[in-house]
């Protein structure tokens, strides 16, 4: 499964030398793991479809992360709650996110209870800006609050889920156990993305 040695990638600094990596070692565990998803999502009443990202608008700078969505729309999934599964170059991340592109988004993310967000286990974060790896802090009640008040602006983002540094015990994993992991988060998620696609 993912390994400490994936980060290699981000040491191309060329976009075909990038874009090559990506397709050649990252992608192809994004396909494994949307098998082992597909049982999780299975659970919703609904389709999900996976989009594995392209890249297609890169036509200079290689691409700093890199990620496989999953929404209920077969077409994209930016304009609606989607959860994402990526790479940065220190991180691997789940984040459910409802992006400034998402229809009715305010609306949306009024329609969840702050007390059910509060329910995701410890070690959860929240952040507001999916273009940057550094948004997430610790998922309390203060820094829900804090992000919910941001909501009102027209560019406003919302991210929940979890990281896994560069590093960390998660890469060390079998891959049975990993795959455990992975399919643990995005069931915490699932009560919160379940919401916000009903709506």
């Amino acid at each position: 499964m993912y390994q400490d040695q994936d980060f290699h990638v981000w040491d191309d600094q060329t976009l075909p030398g990038r874009l090559g990596k990506i397709r050649a070692h990252i992608d192809p565990k994004f396909e494994q793991t949307v098998t082992e998803l597909a049982p999780v999502f299975a659970e919703l009443a609904v389709p999900i479809y996976d989009h594995i990202s392209l890249h297609r608008r890169r036509s200079k700078n290689p691409p700093p992360d890199t990620w496989v969505a999953f929404s209920t729309s077969k077409r994209g999934y930016k304009m609606l709650p989607h959860i994402e599964v990526g790479f940065w170059d220190d991180r691997f991340f789940i984040w459910l996110a409802v992006l400034q592109e998402a229809k009715n988004r305010q609306a949306l993310l009024r329609s969840l209870k702050e007390d059910t967000v509060m329910r995701l286990p410890a070690g959860f974060a929240c952040g507001g800006d999916h273009t940057d790896k550094n948004c997430g802090v610790p998922l309390t009640r203060d820094s829900y609050q804090a992000l919910m008040a941001t909501q009102t602006n027209r560019h406003a983002e919302w991210q929940v889920g979890r990281n896994f540094m560069r590093g960390s015990n998660f890469f060390e994993l079998s891959a049975v156990a990993q795959t455990q992991v992975i399919q643990e988060t995005v069931r915490a998620l699932l009560p919160l993305y379940d919401q916000l696609i009903r709506i």
